[in-house]
């Protein structure tokens, strides 16, 4: 093994990984969260909807990008047809070319992708200490494509893994520093829920996708065969897979904000209202009370402990107003 057989084996992996964390997202959602179960409420509109038209959307873009033919396009529209409920779709002259298809199918996953990158670093942008991360993602990748002319690094299979790890670990400190006072805390971590569940594959999103993920499939093997042996070929395909295991690699960390973010409402979801204010209300209170001890209070307590502080109070008074009866939901 070599460090670009690695880079190769994340570049190609890691798709798949972000379109599973989509497709799982939506399955625990049906399961923890009752707001997806009833499609067209108030609620459903504000979690759910977002995702479900940026998903359309995104397939309506692919077929542009193909220059295929759309018929019809609705990014929601919530209707029941017999025991089936159609939140939104488009219809579209169905391609013969199975790449093409794959495109379209795709489309969710690349723009859920660069959403993600775009929230992503335009967050991290308001952190006023970490005006950087722009530029070390720039460097990381310049790395990892440069790496080959290397002997020491190109023999290192793990370099790439505590490189990436490494810058992954910087973006969610970064995050961490907005802190739960910031407004933009709460909406990146909500539009990065929108965009997991805007991901999430449906069933025939999968079967139009087959033709073209197979071609995509073989390709992936015989050129991970090619690192493997003669890694020095990567300067063929100059810096594609590098560029995708970064960017996929710092997807997940980002939708692991998202996941965060559900598990929150998920579980405010299951206390009784008005009460579920009260654990959001506890965690801004003491955002703000860090806020209000002033730069002193930096020295022993950064910013990141501020927010993890602040979101543990969230889940202290959650679970004290689960266990009792009189605040719990019983639905």
């Amino acid at each position: 093994m070599n460090a670009y057989f690695t880079i190769v084996l994340l570049g190609m992996g890691l798709f798949y990984i972000v379109w599973a964390l989509g497709w799982f997202l939506e399955w625990l959602s049906h399961r923890l969260l009752r707001t997806t179960r009833d499609p067209g409420s108030r609620s459903w509109y504000m979690l759910v909807g977002p995702g479900v038209a940026l998903h359309e959307s995104s397939h309506y873009l692919g077929c542009k990008f193909t220059g295929t033919e759309v018929v019809e396009f609705k990014p929601i529209n919530v209707e029941r047809q017999g025991d089936q409920i159609v939140l939104g779709y488009v219809k579209y002259m169905k391609p013969n070319s199975g790449f093409k298809n794959a495109i379209i199918n795709l489309a969710p996953v690349g723009v859920s992708l660069i959403l993600l990158i775009l929230f992503a670093f335009g967050a991290t942008f308001l952190v006023p200490d970490r005006p950087e991360l722009g530029g070390s993602a720039i460097d990381l990748l310049v790395d990892l494509i440069n790496l080959k002319s290397n002997p020491t690094l190109l023999a290192d299979a793990v370099y790439p893994i505590t490189q990436i790890g490494s810058f992954v670990y910087l973006f969610l400190y970064t995050f961490g520093e907005l802190t739960v006072v910031n407004p933009v805390f709460w909406i990146v971590a909500f539009l990065a829920m929108t965009i997991m569940f805007s991901n999430a594959p449906s069933d025939i999103d999968i079967r139009n996708a087959a033709g073209g993920l197979k071609y995509i499939m073989v390709f992936n093997i015989i050129w991970l065969i090619v690192a493997y042996l003669m890694p020095a070929a990567g300067w063929v395909l100059y810096g594609v897979y590098e560029a995708l295991a970064v960017l996929f690699t710092l997807a997940i960390a980002f939708a692991a904000v998202g996941y965060g973010f559900f598990i929150l409402v998920a579980i405010l979801g299951k206390i009784r209202s008005p009460f579920q204010i009260l654990p959001l209300a506890g965690c801004i209170l003491t955002g703000v009370a860090f806020w209000m001890m002033g730069p002193g209070i930096l020295a022993t307590i950064s910013l990141v402990m501020q927010t993890l502080i602040s979101i543990g109070v969230l889940i202290v008074i959650a679970f004290l107003l689960l266990i009792m009866k009189s605040t719990r939901n019983k639905g």
